[in-house]
């Protein structure tokens, strides 16, 4: 059995984590951290996670004792941690932003703010399965993508992949408030979000510099992306629609067959029809489809930023870390309405 901690377990990515890893038959919760609830019990503060409400949250990191970390700790937060938990011999997943780029440079231009671990970025290993699976057996510490990067690189990889894309993508991203994180904004209250649609994080959004910088590992010279996300009225879930710019020999039919042959053997990909968000909702499960509107191509990706976009991913990893099977924990049928 495994033994794990929950860095910035009162969160909503937190909560998720502890919700998932409350199923999983190899891996147990054994320390959960955040310091405003300090010798709180986890039921006190999720009263949904029955099998966990007598653990109490800690609040000094220095005290984790596990073989496995989880942080999901705010941005410019865990590269203040992670690199003591490394040199106790704890493997880190972190959920947070801060090992996403192994350049401190861009790293700095994107977050605005020197890097404070800048010794343990290299060796950070981008945590999306499906493109760096034999890079993660061995990694010690794991950078969860964001949940718009895994959408948009989900759909794109296969055209990167096979050196198809001839010109401009443009990325129209729609997600619910979950992503802005536990704590209010402005944005996010209810009398602002509920009954609207509201483009955000512009002139460039975070994730797509995470975007580039990936698919610049996987392929040929990066296409130019123009990344638009937008706030809708929902809790969970990312619907990205993707108009990339493909030769004029494409055709629906061809698309639809390279995303079947990529993702056969990835257990949390599914390729069809244009999807629904509630498909995904509460799973590890993108769903993509590529088809043509008229004569353009659009490729659709949906998954839960909660699930596939962080908690669900990071166990994935774990899944991948120590050996155990993907689907370990992770075999959950979405809410379907």
């Amino acid at each position: 059995m495994v033994r794990a901690a929950v860095l910035g377990a009162s969160g909503y990515l937190g909560g998720e984590l502890l919700r998932l890893l409350s199923l999983h038959p190899k891996i147990e919760v054994a320390q959960v951290f955040c310091r405003s609830h300090a010798e709180r019990t986890v039921g006190e503060v999720h009263p949904n996670l029955e099998r966990s409400v007598e653990l109490k949250f800690e609040s000094d990191p220095q005290r984790v004792d596990t073989d496995l970390a989880f942080v999901a700790e705010p941005a410019l937060s865990s590269m203040k941690i992670v690199g003591a938990l490394l040199d106790r011999g704890v493997r880190v997943i972190d959920l947070g932003p801060d090992y996403r780029f192994t350049d401190a440079n861009v790293f700095r231009a994107t977050y605005g703010a020197d890097h404070a671990d800048q010794s343990h970025l290299a060796e950070a290993v981008y945590g999306l399965p499906e493109l760096f699976r034999e890079r993660l057996r061995s990694a010690r510490l794991v950078a969860n993508p964001g949940c718009y990067a895994t959408a948009t690189l989900l759909a794109l990889w296969p055209l990167v992949r096979h050196d198809l894309l001839t010109g401009p993508v443009v990325v129209d991203a729609k997600s619910g408030s979950s992503g802005a994180g536990a704590a209010p904004t402005a944005a996010s209250h209810h009398p602002e979000a509920a009954l609207s649609v509201v483009p955000y994080g512009l002139p460039v959004h975070r994730h797509l510099p995470e975007i580039r910088t990936v698919l610049a590992q996987v392929g040929p010279e990066p296409p130019t992306i123009t990344f638009v996300p937008h706030l809708v009225p929902l809790v969970r879930g990312i619907l990205c629609s993707i108009y990339p710019t493909l030769s004029s020999s494409t055709t629906s039919t061809s698309l639809a067959e390279l995303y079947t042959s990529v993702y056969r053997g990835s257990p949390f990909v599914r390729v069809g029809g244009v999807p629904k968000l509630p498909w995904a909702t509460g799973t590890n499960r993108c769903y993509l489809s590529a088809t043509q509107v008229g004569d353009a191509p659009v490729v659709f990706s949906a998954l839960d930023n909660l699930g596939k976009g962080g908690a669900a991913q990071a166990v994935q990893n774990a899944n991948v870390l120590f050996g155990f099977d993907e689907r370990t924990g992770l075999e959950i049928s979405g809410f379907g309405v």
